[in-house]
């Protein structure tokens, strides 16, 4: 008789225990705030590429705020990409191109010459850019 009473008891604290450590606790919650961050993404994308439809690679992109002449020196180069195996330059401009203003900007292909460059440019790209804006083209070189 004591051996039942005993698995009883131990029966009724176990339950007892199971019961008292459930989760259906509403007074303590959890709360998950997420915070959202939206992304303006301003980019030009550009191929360097012969009147053929010759992609070319290892070309130089160079972004201008100011046209570029054959008489004049350089103007301030903004940014420069080498073109990929794909003739590709990629301008990632979002923590350049911050204003909401259009701004025009001006884009030339050059290849290197020892410590200059050569101007391979037989179209010239521009485009007014501002905050958000996304542009692909193609620059003609020679």
């Amino acid at each position: 008789m004591n051996s039942k009473k005993f698995k009883v008891s131990i029966l009724a604290f176990v339950s007892i225990f199971t019961m008292s450590c459930s989760s259906d606790d509403s007074s303590s919650s959890t709360e998950t705030i997420t915070e959202e961050t939206s992304q303006t993404n301003t980019w030009v994308k550009l191929t360097a590429t012969t009147s053929a439809g010759v992609n070319k690679p290892n070309y130089i992109i160079m972004m201008f705020d100011q046209p570029v002449t054959s008489t004049n020196d350089l103007p301030p180069i903004k940014k420069q990409i080498t073109t990929d195996a794909n003739g590709l330059a990629y301008f990632d401009l979002n923590s350049m191109i911050t204003s909401t203003t259009p701004t025009k900007y001006y884009f030339e292909a050059f290849v290197q010459n020892g410590t200059g460059y050569i101007w391979k440019s037989v179209s010239h790209y521009n485009v007014n850019l501002s905050k958000g804006t996304m542009a692909t083209s193609s620059i003609i070189v020679n």
